[in-house]
């Protein structure tokens, strides 16, 4: 199943906005003159709309909340360069951004126009009749109807700060920042996402933005031209196994020693039960409910249970003094974290992410600074870090560093957090390494099983990795690296089949040194935009566009992005869509930018023995079985190139150290070499 967002748009404030929101200006049947179809303007595309030609920006959907006052969804309209909105009526007229929110999604804008204001419905009930009203895929307004299935959703995964009504009214592309209204025409929510099926299809399951949380977020954009979420001060952990068979809550794993929290009694151990009115079962339940406070000048009660007794403690905000200490309750081995106190402690310098992908992680080498991976963030500038005491802001910092690399400056990252020293000495080969990262299954920041080293970067390669075995998965990329002893040694960049990548210490400092290069800003952007580029590309071929032409520009643009993740998926859609030259050429790329890379050399290799070039496969085999000579696909790679590339000797001297590695394969593979099939033809 695959993930669509809409979008949400946020305005910067142009004053304080010292009014609620208005009472009923829209009767039932008036509704749909409170929803406008928003038109952006993207840099280097048309105007989308019925009819326009492939590649323009889609359009979306506003509600109006006040008058002049259109909220709608940021990710339309984040690049847009001009926005315009439409009303029922057909008149177009210019909106002018204000301000927007990244973690929740949200955006404002402002417009010279009288609309009818939608007024706010209560909170609905499960299974009440709503309907959906959106600009879907740019035909204009219409409307779809179902019931409210779910409430307070607040794990769906696509924004940092999520309060999602769930409903199974039909919404499609172009309806993202559209309303979701009862049957008297209230707003119950805005518009926000979807889960689609792999053909984009409408399965039933469609997110709006709860209207609890719009009206705060709005409010607060309006008024300061930003969010500022209330922080509690605690780090929660999710409630394990055994926990799980009596209650549902979040464990408060460790205090910032002057935050809220501690200062209003709560200890390490205490089960969050409920915030304010709102049941909180875990970590992500408990960062909303602190989201959508807007008043803080009023102490929350929080209910907690402490040694089998429940009471409530009140949780004040203001006047809450920054912390100060750098050494904060660190996290020690534990059953969620069974590898040491110092390996554990990393937990503390590695952060979620969003930005150009959804979900990464980040790794803090400063107290304002993190470095994560270029194809985290793309060409974006800005990426949301997630911290225990909700989303902060981060920029991202200019360098002239080639690699997949970037600097992330935040502003105010918890003063409790842990710093590791950037230690650049090559790591022990006997060392054990985990990967600490973002689970996104747990939600959480998780310090991963351990592996050994495979391999040290290759010598003279100016973008070498370290090559380990060390568990990682999706979510990881930007992480931290460490051995046993806890040292951070490298930042995880990714792998698979057991075969993990990570770009050493010696390349984050040659990041920072590079800041200071006049090209920064320019080799930064070019890097970013041809990154987004084959990302792209390659996402136009997936859905169809595979001509030949195509498929040559698209070659084009992931060889500019020379990054090697991209590298190898560009080769491997290539392949997919028949044009084996090219991806011979993206995974020969990936091969002299990290010759050490295991997975490289065997996706070079697949791509050579479909396009049937089978003679140069037998130098690459060879490389490849004395770096993995244990690893059994790799060898079974150099006993085919072997046979099919006229090379005996390759053949056998593979079959050998098959023969230690998995005696089994060898069986076959023996098999293979005293009856060989043909060669298989060129697809």
């Amino acid at each position: 199943m695959r993930v669509l967002q809409f979008a949400i748009i946020l305005l910067v404030g142009f004053g304080p906005w010292s009014a609620p929101l208005p009472e009923a200006q829209a009767a039932p049947q008036e509704t749909l003159d409170s929803v406008v179809s928003v038109l952006p303007v993207w840099p280097g595309r048309e105007q989308g709309g019925t009819g326009a030609a492939p590649g323009t920006v889609p359009e979306g959907s506003g509600v109006v909340v006040r008058p002049g006052i259109v909220a709608t969804a940021w990710h339309v309209i984040e690049p847009a360069e001009r926005i315009d909105i439409r009303l029922r009526d057909g008149r177009t007229l210019p909106a002018r951004l204000i301000a927007g929110d990244v973690a929740s999604d949200i955006a404002v804008l402002q417009v010279n126009a009288e609309i009818p204001v939608f007024r706010l419905a209560p909170t609905p009930s499960l299974v009440e009749p709503v309907c959906a009203v959106g600009n879907a895929y740019g035909l204009g307004l219409s409307v779809t109807c179902g019931v409210v299935s779910a409430l307070a959703v607040t794990n769906a995964g696509f924004n940092p700060v999520e309060d999602f009504v769930q409903t199974d009214a039909a919404t499609n592309p172009g309806m993202s920042g559209g309303a979701l209204v009862d049957s008297e025409g209230r707003l119950v929510g805005m518009l926000s996402a979807i889960f689609a099926s792999d053909a984009d299809s409408n399965i039933g399951i469609n997110f709006a933005v709860s209207a609890e949380l719009l009206v705060r977020v709005v409010d607060a954009l309006i008024a300061d031209g930003a969010v500022d979420y209330p922080i509690p001060g605690w780090r929660l952990m999710p409630p394990d196994a055994a926990q799980l068979t009596r209650i549902a809550a979040p464990v408060v794993g460790a205090l910032a020693e002057d935050g809220a929290a501690a200062r209003a009694g709560i200890r390490e151990g205490d089960l969050i039960l409920r915030i304010r009115d709102r049941r909180v079962r875990t970590p992500r339940d408990a960062v909303t409910a602190i989201a959508v406070i807007a008043d803080i000048a009023e102490p929350v009660p929080v209910m907690i249970e402490r040694n089998g007794t429940e009471q409530t403690i009140l949780l004040s905000f203001s006047g809450s003094p920054p912390t100060t200490e750098q050494d904060s309750p660190a996290p020690s081995a534990s059953d969620d974290c069974p590898y040491g106190a110092a390996v554990c402690r990393m937990r503390q310098a590695v952060f979620p992410i969003s930005s150009f992908d959804p979900i990464g992680s980040a790794t803090r080498i400063g107290e304002m600074l993190l470095v994560t991976n270029r194809h985290v963030v793309a060409d974006r500038m800005d990426a949301v870090v997630h911290t225990p005491d909700g989303p902060l802001n981060g920029t991202v910092l200019p360098s002239a560093y080639a690699g997949d690399l970037v600097l992330i400056e935040v502003s105010s990252l918890p003063a409790s957090g842990f710093i590791p020293p950037l230690v650049a000495d090559d790591p022990k080969p006997d060392a054990a390494f985990h990967a600490v990262g973002a689970d996104v299954a747990r939600q959480q920041i998780r310090v991963f099983e351990p592996g050994g080293l495979i391999a040290l970067p290759a010598e003279g390669a100016a973008l070498g990795r370290l090559h380990v075995s060390a568990q990682m998965q999706p979510g990881v990329s930007g992480g931290a690296l460490v051995d046993g002893d806890g040292n951070l040694v490298a930042i995880a960049v990714g792998g698979g089949d057991g075969r993990y990548e990570a770009i050493p210490i010696v390349d984050v400092r040659r990041l920072l040194d590079l800041r200071d290069n006049p090209d920064a800003e320019e080799r930064h952007r070019e890097l970013g935009a041809a990154f987004r580029a084959c990302a792209e590309g390659l996402d136009s071929i997936a859905e169809g566009a595979a001509e030949g032409d195509r498929l040559g520009q698209v070659g084009a643009l992931c060889g500019a992005a020379d990054n090697h993740g991209q590298l190898l998926d560009a080769g491997r859609v290539l392949g997919r869509s028949g044009d084996f030259d090219g991806a011979i050429a993206m995974h020969g790329q990936a091969v002299r930018q990290v010759p050490n890379s295991i997975n490289a050399r065997i996706s070079l290799l697949v791509s050579l023995q479909i396009g049937g070039r089978f003679a140069e496969m037998t130098e690459h085999a060879r490389v490849l079985m004395g770096m993995a000579p244990k690893d059994p696909q790799a060898l079974r790679f150099a006993i085919q190139s072997g046979v099919w590339g006229d090379d005996p000797d390759l053949a056998e001297e593979a079959y050998k150290l098959l023969l230690v590695a998995d005696p089994r394969q060898a069986e076959a593979a023996r098999r293979f070499l005293d009856n060989p099939p043909p060669a298989p033809p060129k697809r």
